[in-house]
């Protein structure tokens, strides 16, 4: 072997355009298979950076009247009191906190655990200290921990922030720690970690991570904790009916929807490294043929045929290797860039910061590299071992590798057919998807978050700690913004649409018994005029719909649909699900309009008049549609609202076309991921199948010679080697067709409004590959017929 990798290393360092060229293309597969296979590793297959992570379970309470996860507080103790089953328990939960005092205001994710977190995950602090169990006691001054990213951005990574206060939504505390860079648990947005400081009278639910004794299993941790399910329904049993304990293992994944798209990625860039093989298997291939008189007298002095086999594998193996350091060189520059842009993008992809070059990306790449060298070697050793011996050593070349060479055209067209038709059925998933009647406009609209108050604690403390206080704040904002010359209109809504949250109240009972669930907004008089969002019917709110006066709400279409369908819902009531509830009067029906997010049907949605019940004041927000550019206004309205409130944080100051875009972001990153790919597949098939046909034209250079000498016109030939290359092209497009039409359901749940086995998309990728396939091979074909036959003739 190394006497088969020495001889293979000196002929292809004196062939060194063919060996560039094959590295080239090995490089491209191996470079983006590297980078995303790195991201992959990272966010979904590597183990969890914790200590024990094996033992580490989240525990959860579910039963027919729960609708969110983890345990209410009041549970929390009972659980944690089963020192049989965990040697220790942690209770979190995740909250939005305003900063100030640092710089100016702003809204920031926090991180309300019990001290014991820390130590549990096994992570300490890469300055300062973390929380701990004292700090658990209400009688100690409360301590903070800040991430990295925050560090920086307020303190400038100054060790002088240890020591220093900050206010978080009226609460201070005391910088005790900065976290690592590297740091994340469970959530990557989150920035600040604060003492929850639990107690059973809290009404809040909170998270729970618990690390198993050793030995115990997490289906006999929840075979036990049914008898402390029964009690807790015992108790409660209105409250609690159909109760239980859940205990699972602990993980970390991103939303199914963004799983799916890492894996479709995946996939992509798999058929993208099949294409590179079946492009080097041909110019591989026809160095093999090339070499037939060569292999030939080798065969008849006594070679066997893995004696050969060897020698074409160690050609293979080396190139692979060189393919495989480029791209690995590839893959340094890429995944930074990536996941730069991966991590400012609005996903949550869990521990992104860890994808980087390790020693298991280097095992994959390995593991690539060797399946390269097969790969690549498959077509040379079956065509060394088809040669004919005699017609070899008389010096003739035999055309029995023509099948090889059409097999590797059929081979990449599929590839490609693949990739194109999800690039398209992406595509058009977008256009669709843009072009839809969302029930709003969003064009010169600007919007603004103006918080209060926290998630844990939705009546913010201090000035504005009782819901007329917030009443009166937003009301005086809003007669602000209303003095500037060119807003048109403004409003504040609790929670904007496609901000991904939803609020929701109880749900509303149909004419025939179903309960329809609905999402609510509080939103200020001019809030449809602001959004664009008709009113068909009805009136919308008024100054007039205060606290005291007669309750009234504003449904959408779908609701009026299932509620009132022979009906005209104005002065109607809206029937809610729970007995003895007030009833507020329907005032106004509005249309239908995108809500939690863009690519998903209305919904049952509610209004409500801010002035009579304000709630989820974290998530507030401005919109206002102004007569020109919307940012231009941006910062003459932040000074009036700072004018109000000067420690008022304003937050995700954007248009509402670049809300739009973030909400739309997957879908946009797909397509641009997959036209990119669906690019290069193109362009490496139309090079392969340039190449076969050329090379394959060129082994029929004494056939086309008689062709033409008899009187064959150029057009005939041409029509001949066009038929040649075409037939195995249509051959992989039409056994991709059937792979694309049974993998495109698992492509169902990325697509809006445009089925998986679309045919118009399906059409046009494949008209794409045989105008490639036309293209590619018409230039062989044409010099082949129109070279003169008689020097044809004397070359053979």
């Amino acid at each position: 072997m190394l006497s088969d990798f020495l001889w293979a290393l000196r002929w292809l360092r004196r062939n060194w355009l063919f060996t560039a060229v094959v590295t080239l293309i090995l490089a491209l597969g191996v470079g983006v298979n590297t980078t995303a296979f790195s991201i992959v590793d990272a966010v979904l297959l590597r183990p969890l950076p914790y200590s024990s992570a094996a033992r580490l379970v989240r525990v959860d309470e579910t039963g027919s009247k729960h609708l969110v996860s983890g345990v209410p507080a009041e549970d929390y103790f009972r659980v944690r009191d089963r020192t049989g089953l965990f040697d220790q328990t942690v209770p979190y939960l995740k909250d939005v906190v305003t900063l100030t005092g640092a710089g100016q205001p702003d809204q920031v994710f926090a991180l309300r655990c019990s001290g014991a977190l820390f130590p549990l995950v096994g992570t300490r602090a890469a300055l300062g200290r973390t929380l701990t169990d004292a700090d658990d006691d209400p009688a100690t001054p409360k301590a903070a921990v800040l991430s990295d990213r925050l560090w920086r951005g307020l303190f400038h990574a100054g060790r002088a922030a240890i020591g220093r206060t900050l206010t978080a939504s009226g609460e201070v505390y005391t910088i005790a720690g900065v976290m690592p860079p590297e740091f994340e648990f469970q959530y990557s947005n989150v920035d600040l970690w604060v003492p929850l400081r639990l107690t059973p009278a809290m009404v809040n639910w909170v998270q729970v991570l618990a690390r198993l004794r050793p030995g115990v299993t997490p289906a006999q941790a929840q075979s036990s904790l049914a008898a402390v399910a029964k009690e807790l329904e015992r108790e409660k049993p209105a409250e609690r009916a159909g109760l239980r304990i859940t205990v699972a293992p602990w993980s970390e994944t991103p939303d199914r929807q963004y799983e799916l798209t890492l894996l479709f990625i995946m996939t992509a860039v798999a058929l993208i490294l099949l294409i590179a093989c079946a492009d080097v298997g041909g110019l591989l291939l026809s160095r093999a043929v090339a070499r037939q008189r060569e292999i030939a007298i080798r065969a008849s002095l006594g070679a066997s045929l893995w004696r050969v086999a060897r020698q074409l594998m160690a050609e293979s193996l080396l190139l692979a290797i060189f393919g495989s350091i480029a791209g690995i060189a590839s893959a340094r520059y890429l995944l930074p860039l990536l996941t730069r842009q991966l991590a400012v993008a609005p996903i949550l992809l869990p521990h992104l910061q860890r994808a980087a070059i390790n020693s298991r990306v280097l095992l994959f790449n390995a593991a690539v590299c060797a399946g390269l060298a097969i790969l690549c070697s498959l077509a040379p050793v079956i065509a060394a071992a088809r040669t004919d011996l005699q017609a070899a050593l008389r010096g003739n070349r035999a055309n029995r590798s023509v099948r090889l060479f059409s097999f590797l055209i059929a081979a990449q067209t599929a590839f490609a057919f693949l990739l194109l038709a999800g690039s398209g059925l992406m595509i058009r998933s977008l256009v669709k998807l843009m072009q839809a009647d969302h029930g709003f406009r969003p064009d010169h609209v600007l919007t603004m978050r103006v918080p209060i108050g926290t998630l844990m604690r939705p009546g913010a403390t201090g000035k504005y700690d009782t819901k007329p206080r917030q009443m009166a704040y937003y009301r005086e904002i809003i007669e602000r913004l209303k003095r500037i010359p060119s807003i048109k209109a403004v409003a504040v809504v609790n929670n904007l649409p496609l901000s991904g949250v939803n609020t929701t109240t109880p749900p509303a009972r149909a004419p025939d018994g179903r309960m329809i669930p609905l999402s609510t907004r509080t939103i200020s008089p001019q809030y449809f005029s602001a959004m664009g969002i008709p009113i068909l019917a009805g009136r919308i709110f008024s100054d007039a719909d205060q606290m005291g006066s007669p309750r009234v709400v504003i449904i959408n279409e779908y609701l009026t649909r299932q509620l009132f369908p022979k009906q005209d819902p104005v002065g109607q009531h809206l029937p809610q699900s729970e007995a003895g509830a007030p009833l507020p009067e329907i005032v106004g029906v509005a249309r239908d309009s995108a809500q939690f997010a863009y690519d998903q049907p209305a919904k049952g949605e509610i209004y409500l008049p801010y002035q009579q019940f304000y709630f989820a004041a974290f998530m507030s927000t401005v919109v206002a549609r102004t007569s020109g550019d919307p940012l231009a206004v941006a910062g003459t309205v932040q000074k009036e609202i700072w004018a109000v409130d000067p420690d008022q944080p304003v937050v995700k100051v954007e248009t509402m076309n670049e809300v739009i875009s973030d909400a739309t972001w997957r879908q946009r990153f797909s397509v641009w991921v997959f036209s990119v790919f669906g690019i290069l597949a193109l362009l490496l098939t139309s090079a392969g199948v340039y190449s076969v046909v050329a090379y394959t034209t060129a082994l029929r250079v004494r056939e086309v010679g008689i062709r033409v000498a008899l009187g064959a016109t150029p057009r005939r030939v041409v029509g001949v080697i066009l038929r040649g290359a075409m037939m195995p092209l249509a051959a992989g497009l039409a056994v991709s067709l059937l792979a694309a039409l049974f993998a495109a359901r698992f492509l169902a749940a990325l697509l809006y409004e445009i089925r998986p086995n679309d045919p118009v998309t399906y059409l046009g990728a494949i008209l794409v590959l045989l105008a490639i396939g036309v293209a590619a091979s018409a230039g062989p074909a044409w010099r082949a017929a129109t070279d003169n036959p008689v020097e044809a003739l004397r070359s053979e």
